[in-house]
C-alpha cells in the first residue's frame, strides 16, 4: 500500500502538484475558513480530534480509501495513531490559518500552509470527479522551543550530501532492506523509537518491518535523491529529510505525480538518530 503504509514505517508521502504554470495568488488568514476548502480542511481536523478515522478516510482520496480499506486492524491503528499526533488541535488550526494560512490553488490540486511562531502546518487536496478531496495532511510541527523557536536551517546540495543526517539515513534504509529492523531501530533509532518498537507485539513488528522495506528506498535510490532534489529543515534538536520524487505519466497514470518523502530524525547526544 502507498500512503497508509508509509505513515506506518514513519515516512510520510505527499502528493504534489507537477511543476507548470504560475500559480494564482492565495487567498490569506481569515477568509480561508470561509473557502469550501477550508471548510473540508476544519471538518478534517474535527474529525481526527474525535478518533473518527473512518470518516476522515472518506474525505480523502480514492487512492487513500482504497488502501483504508484494504489496511489491516493493526496498520489502521497506526495510521490513526500518528494522524492525531501530527494533526494540529482544532483550536491551533483555526488560530495558525488567520495568523499565517496561505491557500493556493492550482487547477485540481491546492494547499494549505501555515507558518506562525507555534510552528508550521500544512494540508493538500486533490479534486476528483469535481469534489475535493485532502490528499495529504494535516500535519503539524510545532516549533522547537514555542514563541521563542530555533529558526529553520535549510540544507541541501553539496552541504546535504556531507551532512551526518545523510549517513544515518542510509545505515538505517541498508538494515531495513537487509531485513534487519531490530538492529536498525537499536543501532540508529531515538530513544523514543526504541520503546516504540519494543512495545510492539511481534505480529505487528513483522508488519512495520515489511512495510518499512516496501515504502523506504534502498540506498542507490536514496543517494541520487538526496544528491538530486533532497533537502534537510533542521530546527534545533529536530529535523526532516525531504526527498523529491518525480514519476513521469504512464498509460495508467497519464498525469504523473510528484511525491516528497519525508524521514524525521531527531539529535541525541549530539548524534542523529531515525525519530520514529
Amino acid at each position: 500500500m502507498s500512503k497508509i503504509s508509509c505513515l506506518v514505517a514513519a515516512v510520510l508521502i505527499l502528493a504534489l502538484p507537477a511543476p507548470g504554470a504560475a500559480q494564482p495568488a492565495p487567498l490569506k488568514g481569515d477568509p480561508i475558513l470561509k473557502h469550501p476548502l477550508g471548510v473540508l480542511a476544519a471538518k478534517v481536523v474535527d474529525l481526527i480530534a474525535a478518533g473518527k478515522y473512518d470518516e476522515v478516510m472518506a474525505l480523502r482520496t480514492k487512492e487513500d480509501q482504497t488502501d483504508w480499506k484494504t489496511a489491516s486492524a493493526a496498520e489502521k491503528k497506526e495510521f490513526g495513531d500518528r494522524m492525531k499526533q501530527n494533526a494540529p488541535s482544532v483550536k491551533a488550526f483555526a488560530d495558525m490559518v488567520r495568523a499565517g494560512g496561505e491557500l493556493t490553488i492550482d487547477g485540481d490540486s491546492a494547499s494549505l500552509m501555515a507558518t506562525t511562531p507555534a510552528g508550521m502546518m500544512r494540508q493538500a487536496f486533490e479534486r476528483e470527479g469535481g469534489q475535493w478531496r485532502v490528499s495529504f495532511g494535516p500535519m503539524f510541527m510545532a516549533a522547537a522551543g514555542g514563541p521563542a523557536a530555533v529558526p529553520t536551517t535549510r540544507i541541501e546540495g553539496a552541504e546535504l550530501v556531507k551532512h551526518p543526517a545523510v549517513a544515518v539515513v542510509l545505515q538505517y534504509a541498508d538494515l531495513v532492506h537487509a531485513g534487519k529492523v531490530d538492529e536498525a531501530i537499536a543501532t540508529v533509532g531515538s530513544t523514543r523509537a526504541q520503546a516504540k518498537w519494543k512495545a510492539l507485539p511481534a505480529s505487528e513488528k513483522k508488519e512495520s518491518a515489511a512495510f518499512r522495506a516496501r515504502i523506504l528506498p534502498a540506498r542507490a535510490e536514496l543517494s541520487k535523491a538526496i544528491q538530486s532534489g533532497g533537502l534537510l529543515l533542521v530546527e534545533g534538536d529536530v529535523a526532516t529529510l525531504n526527498l523529491i520524487k518525480i514519476e513521469p505519466a504512464t498509460a495508467q497514470n497519464s498525469k504523473g505525480t510528484s511525491t516528497t518523502v519525508a524521514i524525521p530524525l531527531a539529535l541525541e547526544n549530539g548524534q542523529w538518530k531515525i525519530a520514529q
